[in-house]
């Protein structure tokens, strides 16, 4: 081959290189876009799990009121088939009213337990929000490296598809090996098998999407073109502090031990007897009775209570109450420290990927990228083999492929330090 076709053929594949390092985001494998937020939003909207935990919160809302005020009153009415003579007449019918009536504070404590349960309905509604927003999120950016990793695919496979060419015009002017022909299609059979396989990723990834905005599972997912590629800085003590104050698992264990305190103290109340205050009235006919108050009518009030003996059962739900009330306080400790642990760990995660961007963008993807210029030049004037160039490409490549991994992977464990927080964060500038 003689040096000017040499030379034009390496300025060639230069400008197909450079083409590709400033355009790993144009090419998209669909003819829309899809952004976070919108995704995030079709999910607070149609998500089943999200509005399942939501009528529940609405359920538990409505339990209160039911059992915090009285029980009905009770009507009474009897007639009798004979009727029971008495001085003043005849007893024809009675009507008793009757309306039971717990201890004083019974009641209340019976409503204070069921708002702690309903705002412990209320959290786990908002920790349902907040899981699957992180799911969305996680699932989101794993689509964006696959995208990219595509695209980046794509444009490599353009420039092995030159090399292959420079290979075999060399093999057709005696300059070049067969075996370097062969390898380079075996070099493109690689990343077709590549592409396969992020393809059937993609798919996976769309599926997964589509459930938690509740679409059918082969329903067109967009093109993701771009991230947030902003870092987070951020003491882990600041973290821990923002966890203990809106972590949602640490508030239901709190109105868990609120609720238990209410059941202590409605467990103690047992001991106290309930009533029951009644009205009466019967109508007495005149009859056969000579007496001034023949046919006069009989009115009663009366008030009963029942006699709590059964001590053996109070003092059960007494300790029932005293053993919840234990287990609540240590099951309060216990997420405290696994959420402590996880903000810990996925701290150190977050700061150890933002590291590793740190050395692609202080230089490890310019190296590569003059690395592979270099034995360009180099295996056209004869002072490298082909085996070497591919090297360098598939150097280049990684390195490329490797950072998309990256700034996936910091988003998707920024994400999930947002869940462990139990709140949003904000990257720095």
């Amino acid at each position: 081959m003689s040096p000017i076709r040499a030379t034009i053929l390496v300025a060639m594949l230069c400008t197909r290189l450079a083409s590709s390092s400033g355009a790993l985001a144009q090419q998209p494998l669909v003819n829309t876009t899809v952004s976070l937020d919108s995704l995030i939003s079709e999910a607070l909207t149609h998500n089943p799990e999200i509005q399942a935990a939501r009528q529940y919160w609405v359920a538990a809302e409505h339990r209160e009121p039911q059992v915090s005020v009285l029980d009905d009153p009770m009507v009474t009415y009897t007639h009798w088939l004979s009727s029971p003579e008495t001085s003043v007449g005849p007893q024809t019918n009675a009507f008793m009213l009757s309306q039971p009536i717990p201890f004083p504070g019974k009641l209340g404590l019976k409503g204070d337990v069921a708002r702690e349960d309903a705002r412990a309905t209320e959290l786990r509604f908002e920790a349902t929000k907040r899981d699957v927003i992180f799911r969305i999120k996680s699932a989101y950016y794993d689509l964006y490296r696959v995208d990219q990793s595509l695209t980046i695919l794509d444009r490599y496979l353009d420039l092995l598809r030159d090399f292959s060419r420079v290979a075999e015009q060399k093999y057709a002017t005696g300059e070049g090996i067969q075996a370097n022909v062969l390898k380079s299609h075996v070099e493109i059979s690689s990343i077709l098998e590549r592409k396969l396989m992020f393809e059937r990723r993609r798919t996976s990834i769309t599926a997964r999407i589509n459930a938690l905005i509740d679409q059918p599972a082969v329903a067109l997912i967009g093109f993701v073109p771009s991230i947030d590629t902003g870092r987070m800085v951020i003491a882990e003590s600041l973290l821990v502090q923002n966890a203990m104050a809106h972590r949602q698992e640490l508030q239901v264990t709190e109105a868990a031990i609120r609720k238990s305190e209410f059941m202590k103290s409605l467990a103690r109340l047992q001991y106290y007897p309930n009533f029951n205050v009644q009205a009466s009235y019967i109508s007495v006919a005149r009859g056969n009775s000579m007496s001034s108050d023949a046919g006069k009518d009989a009115y009663s009030i009366g008030i009963g209570l029942n006699i709590p003996i059964q001590l053996g059962r109070r003092s059960a739900a007494t300790e029932e109450a005293d053993a919840t009330y234990r287990a609540n306080t240590l099951m309060y400790r216990n997420v405290e420290n696994t959420v402590k642990a996880e903000i810990e760990d996925l701290h150190f995660q977050l700061m150890s990927i933002g590291q590793t961007l740190d050395l692609y963008d202080q230089g490890l993807l310019v190296q590569a990228h003059n690395a592979l210029e270099s034995a360009l030049s180099a295996y056209s004037t004869g002072r490298m083999d082909f085996l070497n160039l591919l090297d360098s490409e598939r150097m280049l490549l990684q390195a490329r492929l490797g950072y998309v991994e990256e700034q996936a992977d910091y988003q998707k464990t920024l994400a999930a330090l947002e869940r462990a927080v139990g709140g949003s964060l904000s990257p720095a500038n």
